[in-house]
């Protein structure tokens, strides 16, 4: 393809939050490819943060979800738009291909290659594994003429983000250059099963306030407000509750903040590793290899840690293309995060928090 005849490029981004932090190579990549081109990413309300102040980006659609009160009415008139369009390039990121580039007239369509007929035998993605999600968005891109050279996360966040997240925390007493872990206790995906026990992070924020005195903030969405309480009221540590009063943008912000931060799999965990603060991500049905905080160049022990469990469920979730129906069926009852305990968190963060303190002292 002529890439000076490309104008009008759509990014097909239907993503979880997460998976969409994990797209920013792809789509920065994109964008260097194509410097002439207006770039569309199509995103559902929720993950539409993460790309809001990206410069790769020109304009966001947002589809129609199940809650759009105009149903497949809105489904229509998307189709419509992306027609009248006339998209000479579309990148569909997501692991099913949703057939835009068929049913909207895009000039080229480039889609995620899954391994054949994955959704029944077993043993079709033993190689799609061992790649991380941020490496098959990658090789979307790759396909599509743009090859990624920068492989970090981006979330850009704007002045009046920062400006909110400076106010929230000196509303609350935290002064501007006092150090903070970040706990975000919640998580949707997966059922819930991706969610690790109130009372470990409760126990955590105790053993790690103890240890350095440092105060703790709890952070997520409106979603993960009810668990966040609990753990807040579980911890004998003084914790500051901020869970759903925070944008995606002002979560990165409070994040930057922290000098360390402790999360189930979900996208708070990777919105930390992309805002440069040290992570350590607690792991159950969910495989590391598709999903451990991805930062280039990081050293395991000092930078970031991986909690994960010993169950013999555990690491069971890959990418979509990995895993069969029968496993998804599995995932929805395994049980692997009951057997992390407070003393292995503790053990795995405690490196990280002195070097996160060392640091802001310097």
């Amino acid at each position: 393809m002529n890439r000076r005849a490309v104008r009008r490029i759509l990014v097909c981004a239907l993503l979880p939050i997460g998976d969409t932090l994990f797209a920013t190579p792809a789509i920065r990549a994109v964008r260097a490819a194509y410097p002439q081109a207006h770039i569309t990413a199509l995103t559902y309300p929720t993950n539409s943060g993460i790309l809001a102040a990206n410069p790769a980006v020109d304009r966001i659609w947002l589809a129609p979800t199940r809650d759009h009160p105009q149903g497949l009415r809105g489904v229509g008139r998307l189709l419509a738009a992306i027609r009248a369009e006339r998209f000479d390039l579309g990148l569909e990121l997501s692991n099913y291909n949703y057939g835009l580039g068929r049913w909207g007239g895009i000039g080229r369509s480039v889609t995620m290659r899954l391994p054949r007929l994955w959704w029944i035998r077993p043993g079709a993605g033993r190689a799609w594994r061992q790649q991380h999600a941020v490496e098959h968005y990658a090789a979307v891109a790759q396909r599509a003429g743009a090859p990624v050279r920068d492989w970090r996360l981006h979330i850009y966040v704007t002045p009046a983000e920062v400006a909110a997240c400076d106010t929230l925390l000196r509303d609350h007493g935290i002064r501007p250059a006092e150090p903070l872990i970040g706990i975000h206790p919640g998580g949707e995906g997966l059922w819930g099963r991706k969610q690790w026990a109130a009372a470990g992070f409760a126990a955590v924020a105790e053993t790690l306030h103890r240890t350095a005195g440092v105060k703790i903030v709890l952070l997520g969405g409106h979603e993960d407000a009810r668990v966040a309480a609990e753990v807040a009221q579980r911890s004998r540590a003084p914790v500051l509750n901020l869970a759903g009063q925070t944008t995606l943008g002002a979560t990165a912000a409070v994040a930057r903040r922290c000098v360390l931060f402790i999360g189930n799999d979900s996208s708070p965990l990777h919105i930390a590793a992309a805002a440069g603060t040290r992570v350590l991500g607690i792991y159950g049905l969910t495989d590391p290899r598709s999903y451990r905080p991805w930062l280039p160049g990081g050293v395991a022990g000092r930078d970031y840690a991986v909690v994960c469990s010993s169950a013999p469920c555990a690491a069971c979730f890959p990418l979509v293309g990995g895993i069969t129906l029968l496993g998804w069926a599995h995932c929805a009852t395994c049980d692997a995060l009951s057997a992390v305990t407070a003393a292995q968190v503790c053990a795995a963060a405690l490196p990280l928090l002195a070097a996160g303190l060392a640091e802001s002292r310097i």
